[in-house]
């Protein structure tokens, strides 16, 4: 896999809401931001892949072992986060939670901005991730 040359698409659904909780465990977010660089925006943005091609796309990003989150926890699940520019703008991450029967179309994206807000963005709108190396910087919302 090669960051910065791979571009990932989907449209924008809602989620369950529990990305907001999980954004804001003290654990994850503190991996957040030493791993990845980014101080997360509580709650996630559901991207659902509908293409084929982009889901093939998914599949061989998912086969790269990412940056691990590890719970500190046994009944809780690790995550795997792949780096990501969302829209050409804003730096950002997926998470990838390791559960069993996780959807196989569904991607979560973490950011430090509100994304729906900042990117005007409803359900059923397509966004595009590029996949990108983590940030030498931390970012955090203004």
């Amino acid at each position: 896999m090669r960051p910065g040359q791979i571009v990932l698409s989907g449209r924008i659904t809602t989620g369950l809401g529990q990305g907001a909780s999980f954004t804001q465990l003290d654990w994850a977010r503190k991996q957040f931001i030493t791993k990845l660089g980014i101080d997360p925006y509580p709650g996630t943005l559901n991207l659902t892949i509908d293409s084929p091609a982009d889901l093939a796309i998914w599949a061989e990003v998912k086969a790269d072992s990412g940056c691990l989150l590890n719970s500190p926890f046994p009944d809780w699940c690790d995550a795997r986060c792949y780096p990501v520019r969302i829209g050409g703008q804003f730096p950002g991450a997926i998470v990838f939670p390791e559960i069993p029967d996780y959807p196989e179309a569904q991607a979560e994206i973490i950011s430090a901005l509100c994304l729906r807000e900042r990117l005007n963005l409803a359900d059923g709108d397509q966004l595009s991730l590029e996949i990108s190396k983590p940030q030498p910087y931390t970012v955090v919302s203004i």
